[in-house]
């Protein structure tokens, strides 16, 4: 289990997040919205220790260190200088290439194994970045509004691709999106943010659905009882 229990998080003498507890378990996927500025990718920094200047307490199977961590970022973050299969071999741990093909092939790119990330389309430089926070198998996964800049039909071929290989590689997951279209469709369970200092205001419990129809039902209703919630209010 990821249990996280932050108590405060300053930044330059401004409190941004206050009081954030969550127990995530094997194989869950959590989404969090958000208002902008409100600390959603801190929280993710947070936990990869990339930031470790707060108050409280973040373990995984109680150990304060993951070992085994992926993650998704908004940009692709990919290295220009080196080929598709390079920059995926870069960070495999197994130096499989077999396995990299094989994945490479499931995302529809084995015939880009051997070129350069700046021939590649946007859609393409995702896949690209979905392979890599895989090849490890990670125990956890996070991800930071990764199809943010992308058209919409190229953005859901993406988010069902990912959901594939969640449901393949079931790792605990965490989502940061600003869509709540894209939580309903992907998530076990939604936490909603305050503005800053940051608190989770609500919780939604979910059964994960592509069905565009089931989508819009759950957002009305949602947004119906609180109306301001995507604003941080509740």
């Amino acid at each position: 289990m990821l249990k996280i229990d932050i108590h405060k998080k300053d930044f330059k003498e401004k409190k941004i997040l206050g009081t954030i507890q969550i127990d995530v378990k094997q194989s869950e996927l959590i989404s969090i919205i958000g208002p902008s500025g409100c600390g959603k990718t801190t929280i993710l920094k947070l936990i990869s220790s990339l930031d470790e200047k707060y108050e409280g307490k973040i373990t995984y199977k109680d150990k304060k260190t993951i070992d085994n961590l992926g993650f998704i970022f908004q940009d692709p973050r990919l290295l220009p200088w080196l080929t598709v299969k390079e920059n995926i071999m870069l960070v495999s741990q197994d130096k499989d290439e077999q396995k990299v093909a094989s994945l490479l092939q499931e995302v529809g790119l084995e015939n880009y194994s051997d070129a350069f990330i700046n021939t590649l389309s946007g859609g393409m430089k995702r896949r690209v970045s979905i392979v890599r926070a895989f090849v490890n198998n990670p125990e956890v996964l996070l991800l930071d509004e990764p199809f943010i800049s992308l058209d919409h039909p190229t953005a859901q071929i993406l988010r069902k691709l990912f959901f594939q290989f969640y449901q393949e590689y079931s790792p605990i997951a965490l989502f940061v999106t600003h869509d709540i279209n894209e939580a309903l469709a992907v998530s076990n369970r939604i936490l909603f943010l305050s503005k800053s200092p940051t608190e989770i205001i609500y919780e939604y419990t979910n059964t994960p659905s592509f069905d565009e129809k089931i989508i819009l039902e759950k957002k009305e209703k949602i947004l119906l009882e609180y109306p301001n919630l995507l604003s941080g209010i509740i």
